[in-house]
């Protein structure tokens, strides 16, 4: 009985995180998210209803709802919830790191909230990450992967213009004679399946979850995307 009550109390406190989250209410957040961890919810149940609120907040933002201004606090909050003692996201007995994965949002693209959330669901799954930030270039994507080696690319895009900076970057790699050495992966708003098939990419995410999932499979099974 005890179990049940815990479940039905934690599902209702997820579904509060989402809505403080999606409302942009900062101390309903942090206050709900430490009640979570006392209740005993894990990380990734947590950061899943994070990014649930800042999914909405997302298309609140494509709707014009929401400005950069509402992103860019979302993003505090966000990262106000993974400096909480309890949601440490770097396991100090993980070992070797599974794979190497260059992340970046986008030229022209500011947004850093989705390649935020992706970044610490990579790292809980024992990924090294490269994280060269907002607003980067095909060029620069080029010269880091020559430089870094990762085993994914993820790159993170909101703006609908970012999907042709992105087909860019596959065609860099191309020319450059390294694109069968590395899978690209891309997020957010502007990309979805026609966008993978018109940029040359690898395969696209709905969510983080799924995308470090697809990482995991090219990583540790040398599968296809899915």
């Amino acid at each position: 009985m005890n179990t049940l009550i815990n479940n039905t109390m934690n599902a209702s406190t997820f579904e509060s995180i989402v809505e403080a989250m999606k409302k942009i209410e900062e101390k309903k957040v942090l206050k709900l998210v430490n009640y979570a961890i006392r209740e005993g919810a894990t990380q990734a149940q947590i950061i899943e209803a994070i990014q649930r609120g800042l999914d909405q907040i997302g298309h609140y933002f494509e709707e014009g709802k929401y400005g950069v201004t509402d992103l860019m606090m979302a993003g505090i909050i966000f990262e106000e919830v993974l400096k909480l003692p309890s949601l440490k996201l770097i396991n100090e007995e993980s070992g070797e790191p599974i794979g190497k994965i260059l992340l970046c949002t986008i030229e022209r693209d500011l947004h850093d909230i989705g390649k935020s959330i992706f970044k610490s669901a990579a790292l809980m799954s024992n990924f090294e990450i490269i994280d060269m930030g907002i607003n980067i270039t095909a060029q620069e994507i080029l010269e880091e992967t020559i430089r870094s080696k990762p085993d994914v690319i993820a790159i993170s895009s909101i703006l609908a213009e970012g999907v042709r900076y992105i087909k860019e970057v596959n065609e860099k790699l191309i020319a450059a004679g390294i694109r069968d050495q590395v899978k690209i992966i891309v997020g957010g708003l502007s990309t979805h399946r026609q966008a993978v098939e018109y940029t040359g990419v690898d395969a696209f995410a709905n969510d983080v979850y799924e995308g470090v999932k697809q990482c995991k499979i090219w990583i540790t099974e040398g599968g296809e995307a899915h």
